[in-house]
């Protein structure tokens, strides 16, 4: 499915905080808004609305704003060049930093442990997003 949301759509299909988003723009700790690069569209398309999904899952996890959106910016980065992934976790290093790591394969060994690792499953995101999103399409098509 192709999409491209507006930032108050965008954040209602990810389940973010419109109002709690801006803030967190406005202090720029969310380093891949879209539209930031000038003559960039200031919309939304699925690499960043299952960027900006994952944002609010960590947020939920616990992260504050600002390493939240240091990790959806990794994210981003990482969905962009890894289109075909279908799996992307953020893992504990050995010296005590994170990394985000991606998976093109379902089902392929996972080398740390669970308690190591915050993973996220794309297709299970995108395929919520785009019920969302399509949901979203039949309200404005019944109520224009």
């Amino acid at each position: 499915m192709r999409f491209d949301l507006w930032l108050a759509d965008a954040c209602r299909t990810a389940d973010v905080s419109y109002d709690d988003f801006i803030l967190t723009i406005a202090t720029g700790s969310y380093p891949c808004l879209p539209g930031a690069v000038p003559g960039s569209p200031r919309t939304f398309d699925e690499t960043d609305l299952r960027t900006l999904y994952i944002y609010g899952r960590l947020l939920a996890f616990g992260f504050d704003v600002l390493r939240a959106g240091e990790y959806a910016g990794r994210v981003h980065c990482a969905l962009r060049a890894n289109a075909d992934a279908t799996s992307i976790a953020i893992v504990l290093a050995p010296h005590g930093g994170k990394r985000v790591v991606t998976e093109r394969e379902t089902g392929a060994p996972s080398h740390p442990a669970p308690s190591e690792k915050i993973e996220f499953n794309i297709p299970a995101i995108q395929k919520f997003l785009n019920r969302r999103v399509e949901r979203y399409c039949e309200e404005q098509t019944r109520n224009p």
